[in-house]
């Protein structure tokens, strides 16, 4: 498990940074330089600033990190033991090697992508602003 955890890690962690950077840099610095002018240190001007308006880019990012990582099946197969298998590898009992039983594979992907769909639901005012907030520059 603990290498699980390290992978993906190190996976979603670059697809993370890469998707913030974009909304930290549609900051004007002028909002944090009036921001120390008003006697914010540099942390305060970070997390009362800075963090509430890319709130929904964090939002988004980290839906996207996680659907990436509920839905990854060759690291969970090649590096989870028997004891540890996510729900991508264990949809692969259903499969035989004379048959496959459709109506179990199709009801085992549907409560895998159960959680993300209620995640999506929960966090959609933040997702939708979230993801279209640097679609158009100029």
């Amino acid at each position: 498990m603990f290498g699980l955890i390290w992978v993906y890690q190190l996976i979603s962690l670059p697809l993370l940074i890469w998707i913030l950077r974009g909304f930290f840099e549609d900051i004007s610095p002028d909002i944090e330089g009036a921001a120390q002018l008003d006697g914010y240190s540099w942390w305060q001007v970070f997390f009362k600033v800075l963090l509430p308006m890319v709130k929904p880019g964090i939002v988004a990012a980290a839906l996207l990190c996680f659907i990436f990582c509920w839905n990854a099946f060759t690291f969970a197969l090649q590096l989870g033991g028997a004891s540890t298998q996510t729900s991508t590898v264990s949809m692969t009992r259903f499969l035989a090697s004379d048959t496959v039983h459709y109506g179990w594979v199709a009801a085992a992907a549907l409560l895998a992508a159960l959680p993300e769909v209620i995640l999506a639901l929960l966090i959609q005012k933040h997702l939708v602003r979230g993801l279209s907030f640097g679609a158009v520059k100029g």
